[in-house]
């Protein structure tokens, strides 16, 4: 197939896209198509020497455009690319424009709903567990000055999305608690910690003792507060988890920069847990 004809067809496929994001279609070159909106411009940009298709992307901040950034590339060999190629390829970068430019238009936050929390008799008669929702609903309530933040992150990836808050926002703050907080204000941050840590899920268990604890990364002072506040069944796999984010190793460079956001997968594997377990089979 050509790439004009390749071209031409992808920009089809992503006629519905652009009207709902407001992109219209831009000059390029031959190798290239481009689409402009109020809020940025993409491109695909085709290599003929590397066969490399580039995916670039540049955003409009107070009407001034960045610079294009390569997002993504892949191999394309137009005579070998049929419709059904074509297609795939489309829908890639429909869910790239989707989640670069759809997480940029201006949201009413106060018409964005908190994440819902697990009852806390259910959660402690065992009826039901606490989940990464109930510690974003619980961490809001204790800090209300979060609650737009949590939303815009429920915004981006259409769910809450744990791990991007607690690493950008959310873990400041508990740091500062532990660090400089008054007795009063550690033992409110410990009381949720605690509650969802005992009765929640494998998954929220993980955040809590990785995403969020394990950022003290075994310094002393800030284990020593976190001692007298954490319960037994906690603080054994938090002290398990920062015996490896106090180093800096394989682990530590994959913690801190985990694969790309994929969602609605589930984990089956808890690291909190299994360290909880090897821990107690050491002291066996």
């Amino acid at each position: 197939m050509e790439l004009t004809n390749i071209f031409n067809a992808i920009e089809n496929h992503l006629k519905n896209t652009n009207e709902e994001l407001g992109f219209k279609k831009a000059d390029a070159a031959n190798s290239s198509l481009a689409f402009k909106s109020d809020s940025g411009s993409y491109r695909l940009v085709y290599d003929d020497d590397s066969n490399i298709l580039a995916f670039e992307c540049a955003y409009d901040v107070d009407g001034s455009t960045s610079e294009f950034n390569t997002v993504s590339r892949l191999l394309l060999e137009p005579e070998n690319v049929d419709d059904r190629e074509v297609r795939s390829l489309s829908n890639e970068v429909i869910e790239e424009v989707e989640r670069l430019f759809k997480t940029n238009k201006k949201v009413n936050l106060e018409k964005v709903k908190m994440p819902k929390a697990v009852s806390r008799t259910k959660a402690k008669n065992g009826l039901i567990s606490y989940d990464v929702d109930s510690l974003a609903n619980r961490f809001g309530a204790l800090y209300p000055d979060f609650k737009d933040t949590i939303k815009q992150n429920i915004v981006d990836y259409g769910e809450f999305l744990p791990e991007t808050f607690f690493a950008e926002y959310g873990n400041e703050r508990v740091l500062s608690v532990i660090k400089n907080g008054s007795d009063a204000e550690r033992k409110k941050l410990f009381k949720l910690l605690n509650e969802i840590f005992e009765d929640g899920t494998n998954e929220v268990q993980d955040i809590i003792a990785v995403t969020i604890l394990g950022e003290m990364k075994n310094d002393p002072d800030l284990m020593a507060v976190a001692d007298k506040y954490m319960i037994e069944y906690m603080a054994g796999p938090v002290h398990e988890v920062n015996k490896i984010t106090g180093k800096n190793n394989r682990l530590t460079k994959k913690l801190k920069n985990p694969p790309a956001y994929k969602p609605k997968k589930k984990k089956s594997f808890s690291l909190a847990n299994t360290l909880s377990e090897g821990a107690n089979q050491g002291q066996r």
